[in-house]
């Protein structure tokens, strides 16, 4: 499921605002990292099973959105 947080502040890019939890399937192709850990992050493509991180279920945070020539790569 996914989810719009907060209200967009000045600073923050849009796409910083998507959530996914785990288990769900991934809304948008871009690089995904657990919320508040954007060092962790994983290529994860539209339509694949949010994965778990740590052995838990954790709510992922779009940090970076693909385009399709980043995904003919």
């Amino acid at each position: 499921m996914l989810r719009i947080v907060g209200q967009p502040a000045e600073a923050r890019s849009r796409r910083s605002r998507f959530v996914a939890g785990t288990g769900s399937h991934c809304p948008i192709s871009g690089i995904w990292a657990p919320a508040g850990e954007t060092e962790k992050g994983l290529r994860l493509l539209e339509g694949s099973i949010m994965p778990v991180h740590d052995n838990s279920a954790v709510d992922w945070q779009l940090v970076q959105g693909l385009t399709r020539r980043d995904l003919r790569s």
